[in-house]
């Protein structure tokens, strides 16, 4: 439950004694939200731990995946004991995850394959080629039940479906082309079957159902800043882009027009959104720090210290409990983020 303590001005008419109404004083403004983190349980991981990379959380499974890419694992936490529920080794450099009813699908990036791991059995059962060198992002497509994987330095996105035996649908080039740094994260929009892609400074905008470029929002970002993750704000319209720079955008889709900047801390990595309570949360690796952000007022709210290089967290859907993967200590935090 979202609570917030809210400062109440009261205006007073005071007669004076010929009967002229003194000045009301202006109402005192509201005092902004504290936010406060307090840590429900610290999981320690298998392995020696060091940059790890995303956080995924699956609801439904009652699951939090972790990329721990030092130790080329998958592990799997049961978010009702909080505690290692599987772990799946022998993934190299796990990178990007998303996840259907009975699979998770994890990009593997130097062997240029996405891994399918069955959720009944917690073991891959079945390797798909990326398409390209180096896959990062990972989309499941609700809409037709496939598969998205974007390569990082073939600046290309490939498509296969989500049910065995995961056949290749076709590829796409991403632009610019030739890019720079190449695609980062994304976002997947259900609503509107779309795929919001980083690459360089640029948002590729995929019609996923046909699988083609319908525009690219070019970001006015300092020279050297690159897009990262994504969160869409479906009520909105509001595409909230992470930068490798100390800012966050919130780009109207419709027109392709920044409507807000929210300094930050550092530049991040992985978002990640709380929609029942309008919150955002960013992973400030050079900070150390789990910024918040009000979707609301498009205001920081907290810039919450966690440790050095720091980058991914999760959200779990209908909690206030943010995963959060201290790679460097091999550990992760399941943290209470209370707003008062």
């Amino acid at each position: 439950m979202r609570k917030f303590v809210v400062g109440v001005a009261s205006a007073f008419a005071v007669l004076t004694a010929g009967c002229a109404t003194a000045p009301v004083a202006p109402p005192a403004p509201a005092p902004a939200p504290t936010v406060t983190l307090t840590t429900e349980k610290a999981i320690t991981l298998p392995g020696t731990g060091g940059h790890g990379d995303v956080v995924v959380a699956d609801p439904s499974a009652h699951a939090v995946y972790i990329a721990q890419s030092p130790d080329n694992n998958v592990v799997v936490i049961d978010t009702t004991t909080n505690a290692v529920k599987a772990v799946i080794p022998h993934i190299p450099s796990a990178n990007g995850i998303t996840f259907t009813d009975p699979y998770v699908f994890v990009a593997e990036a130097p062997a240029n394959a996405v891994a399918v791991i069955a959720k009944a059995t917690w073991q891959v059962v079945a390797t798909v080629p990326s398409g390209g060198k180096t896959p990062d992002a990972l989309y499941y497509d609700s809409k037709d039940n496939s598969v998205f994987v974007a390569n990082d330095d073939s600046n290309n996105m490939q498509e296969f479906t989500a049910a065995a035996p995961f056949t290749i649908q076709g590829t796409l080039t991403l632009q610019p082309s030739p890019a720079k740094s190449g695609p980062d994260l994304g976002t997947y929009s259900p609503a509107e079957d779309r795929i919001y892609q980083a690459d360089d400074n640029d948002v590729v905008v995929v019609d996923a159902k046909n699988r083609v470029i319908q525009r690219v929002i070019q970001l006015q970002l300092p020279n050297g800043t690159a897009a990262k993750d994504m969160y869409y704000e479906q009520a909105h319209h509001l595409l909230w882009i992470a930068t490798s720079g100390p800012e966050v955008l919130a780009v109207d889709t419709d027109t392709g027009t920044t409507v807000a900047t929210v300094k930050t801390a550092s530049g991040a990595d992985q978002v990640a959104a709380d929609p029942q309570r309008g919150l955002l949360f960013i992973g400030e690796g050079k900070a150390g720090a789990m910024g918040v952000i009000d979707l609301a007022t498009r205001h920081a709210l907290a810039n919450l210290k966690t440790e050095p290089d720091f980058h991914t967290q999760d959200s779990l859907p209908g909690t206030d409990l943010v995963y959060v993967y201290l790679n460097t200590s091999n550990v992760i935090d399941v943290d209470r983020i209370a707003i008062h």
